[in-house]
């Protein structure tokens, strides 16, 4: 299990370097879609942090999560992904929480 979670605090660490180098724009989205795929293949016996990724995601940036929305249309995984319910309060604590473990 503590490979997993190592694979995990990398895969978030990824996605806060994403977040602080990737502009807001349509360009950018195709590294958030091989991001989100790298994260959804992780095997871990915690649950993947995917509505917080996303929920930040649509927060800081939020022409990128648009355009992730649009491709929706023709990838499944990105509809269920686009479409997580948006009601957590804190994703920057959960993220955070896991980087800890």
């Amino acid at each position: 299990m503590m490979e997993g979670n190592k694979e995990l605090r990398r895969s978030i660490r990824r996605f806060y370097d994403l977040l602080k180098k990737c502009p807001d724009n349509r360009d950018a989205a195709h590294d958030f879609l091989v991001y989100l795929r790298s994260l959804l293949k992780i095997q871990s016996r915690t649950p993947l942090p995917a509505q917080e990724v996303m929920a930040l995601l649509k927060k800081h940036k939020p022409n990128v999560f648009y355009t992730l929305q649009d491709m929706a249309e023709k990838n499944l995984m990105l509809g269920i992904l686009t479409d997580l319910p948006e009601d957590i309060e804190t994703p920057e604590e959960r993220l955070e929480e896991l980087l800890n473990i």
